[in-house]
């Protein structure tokens, strides 16, 4: 078997579960640990570093969760409270990195702006946020944090006292809850910010669940269904940013001494909200009625369809992560 990126290549679906759980977890959890002295120590040379770190706290955390039943419960649990640990700090500092981004494109176009001042503080509040990350590297290099993690995969096996299922079955078993669970939080009222929040949540689930599984199923279930799936993911996003950035800056706004900074933060706070307005408009727009049935009908056909007897060929994956070019 086969593990390269975010993807597991060649477990057969009859595999035993464990054998394949193995391997996921243990390199979900080797990524975080590549990652964390990168984004610690060198994220001035490559702000991706970051990022690279919060999706690979977000996948070692899916594996744990996926796999917690053949897991010793306090191990799991002390290794889970690290990486939310880790994801809590990547993530503040992540977000201040596509603020600078978004905001310095949108100034670099605008010779009239007064806005200047705004990136001057976003860098003030980025080099603080860096703090927490270092702090974070050196106790999990104080606490063996790496040694920890293989202790963990050591000790993973199947504990049921029922016969150990196929991984075609635990991932059948697996996926169908998540899948359930982000379908309903599709269907609720999502003319709300915090509805969509939800759903986003739901399916991020069911997003690193299908790349932990997608050896079981067809090779359709992550050539054809993971990219639709992965568009969806993505509008939610960009509207996510937007909130983000309409908290930030509303709370610097109101912490600004100067009458002229405040109004300025508010107008670049409005024009944040109307952007956000109008990316929630596109999507329930674009999330039709006709969209979620076509998806729901994807994945119900992807859950039940015999999966193919052979390791998938090149030709049936899809094109690499970015996220993890520089991870193996």
């Amino acid at each position: 078997m086969i593990v390269r990126g975010k993807w597991i290549k060649n477990a057969q679906p009859g595999t035993t579960v464990s054998e394949v759980a193995v391997e996921s977890v243990r390199l979900r959890l080797e990524a975080v640990s590549h990652f964390l002295p990168l984004a610690a120590k060198k994220s001035h040379d490559d702000i991706e570093y970051v990022h690279q770190l919060r999706v690979a706290t977000r996948r070692a955390n899916a594996a744990l969760q996926i796999y917690g039943e053949l897991l010793p419960r306090k191990r799991v649990k002390a290794i889970a409270k690290e990486l939310r640990r880790i994801r809590k700090a990547a993530g503040d500092a992540r977000d201040l990195d596509v603020l600078a981004m978004r905001l310095g494109e949108e100034l670099l176009g605008n010779e009239q702006s007064n806005l200047g001042f705004v990136l001057d503080e976003i860098a003030a509040f980025r080099k603080r946020a860096q703090k927490p990350l270092v702090t974070i590297h050196r106790h999990a290099k104080r606490t063996g944090f790496k040694k920890r993690c293989r202790k963990l995969v050591k000790r993973l096996r199947w504990r049921g006292e029922s016969r150990e299922p196929t991984f075609l079955d635990f991932s059948r078993g697996s996926m169908r809850p998540l899948v359930d669970d982000f379908f309903a939080a599709a269907s609720e009222d999502l003319s709300e910010i915090a509805a969509l929040h939800q759903m986003r949540i739901k399916g991020k689930r069911v997003r690193y669940a299908m790349e932990l599984l997608s050896a079981a199923f067809e090779p359709s279930f992550r050539g054809e269904l993971y990219p639709v799936f992965a568009e969806v993911q993505s509008k939610l996003g960009t509207i996510n940013d937007h909130a983000v950035a309409i908290a930030t800056l509303g709370a610097w706004s109101e912490r600004a001494k100067k009458r002229k900074s405040r109004v300025e933060l508010a107008q670049l706070v409005a024009n944040e909200k109307s952007q956000l307005e109008s990316h929630c408009q596109q999507f329930r727009d674009w999330w039709t009625d006709d969209r979620i049935s076509a998806l729901a009908s994807q994945f119900d056909r992807a859950l039940h369809e015999a999966p193919p007897n052979r390791p998938l060929q090149e030709d049936e994956l899809p094109s690499p992560d970015p996220v993890n070019q520089n991870y193996p």
